[in-house]
């Protein structure tokens, strides 16, 4: 192996184990031990968007900070999921490493085409939206005068795939689906 590829899986392993190790430590700190009983544990990949590497070096940090720990590269053309964002970076899902980081939002681009992966991802590195009104509709675009969906109820909990313009798309267990919610009707809670 080149010493270049043994260099990026050790400090990918080092990354893992340091997330790892974060997680878990949070959890003794009184973080909540429990999610409500429809939040899987994974998901399948195929519900969150799918990004390219679009650079020939694409890094991939621990945190959303150009001066943090950080492993790869990423080569151009690789897929990712999008997990979250935030500013100028993008939380990544990295299906062949089976680990999360963030990558620089302008190293990357949206495929708009349906591209399958078999794999799951923990949905511990997903957001949740808390439900805040008592009756909230989820339609089938981000839109008032889209279809609903599903009535959802106060104080449920859904997890984030995306987002458009002050609307959020979750996963609606359900009915099976996804659907769209506006923003000021629920209420981000990262969990990392």
């Amino acid at each position: 192996m080149r010493p270049r590829m043994i260099l990026f899986f050790a400090l990918a392993m080092v990354a893992f184990a340091a997330v790892n190790c974060t997680s878990s430590s949070k959890k003794r700190q009184g973080e909540p031990k429990e999610r409500a009983s429809y939040i899987p544990e994974e998901i399948p990949a195929n519900l969150l968007p799918t990004m390219a590497v679009g650079v020939d070096e694409c890094y991939v940090f621990v945190r959303p900070d150009g001066d943090a720990p950080f492993f790869g590269p990423l080569g151009k053309g690789e897929n990712i999921k999008k997990v979250g964002a935030e500013k100028s970076w993008i939380l990544a899902w990295i299906p062949r490493l089976r680990i999360s980081g963030w990558v620089r939002k302008h190293q990357v681009y949206l495929i708009h085409k349906e591209i399958s992966h078999k794999g799951t991802i923990p949905t511990k590195y997903l957001t949740i939206l808390h439900i805040l009104k008592k009756r909230v509709n989820i339609r089938k675009a981000a839109s008032t005068r889209a279809g609903i969906v599903y009535k959802a109820r106060q104080r449920q909990e859904y997890l984030l795939l995306d987002e458009k313009k002050g609307w959020y798309q979750i996963w609606v267990p359900q009915v099976k689906k996804k659907g769209w919610v506006a923003g000021e009707l629920v209420v981000k809670q990262h969990r990392k």
